[in-house]
């Protein structure tokens, strides 16, 4: 249904703000399908919730990431440069993984249940969808 897809999330860290996004590469015939099965998978994040296991291949995927990122000069430096900015230290960054790593599945689920609202995602498509409708109108 999909060649691939992912999410983000972005935390202000002079702001308090946050925007969390998600995406879908797909060829145009198959948007409506796509988009019935994200919806349904937002329902269920938000009823059933993330178990244990996915929370806990979630944090390690994260944290090699983090591992990865400081062997990479170019991210090392962005990093130190940033934490100047900010006033912070390499301590701040062990802070964060270790309470990203302490954090547990119910306190993950609680979060978006209270945060995650399915009426207010609004959903953009691109594609070249005439085609798509003018195969549909063929007899």
């Amino acid at each position: 249904m999909s060649y691939g897809v992912g999410s983000f999330f972005n935390a202000g860290t002079l702001d308090k703000s946050a925007s969390w996004g998600a995406y879908a590469i797909y060829a145009p015939e198959n948007a409506e399908k796509l988009e019935a099965a994200f919806k349904e998978e937002i329902q269920k994040m938000i009823t059933e919730g993330f178990t244990a296991e996915e929370l806990e291949a979630a944090k390690s995927g994260w944290l090699q990431g983090q591992t990865v990122n400081r062997t990479q000069d170019n991210r090392l430096a962005g990093t130190l440069n940033s934490n100047l900015f900010y006033n912070r230290t390499m301590a701040w960054d062990k802070a964060l993984e270790e309470k990203i790593m302490n954090m547990k599945v119910e306190e993950i689920n609680a979060a978006m249940k209270k945060n995650i609202d399915p009426s207010k995602i609004t959903i953009a498509k691109a594609g070249d969808f005439a085609k798509v409708k003018a195969k549909a109108d063929k007899p």
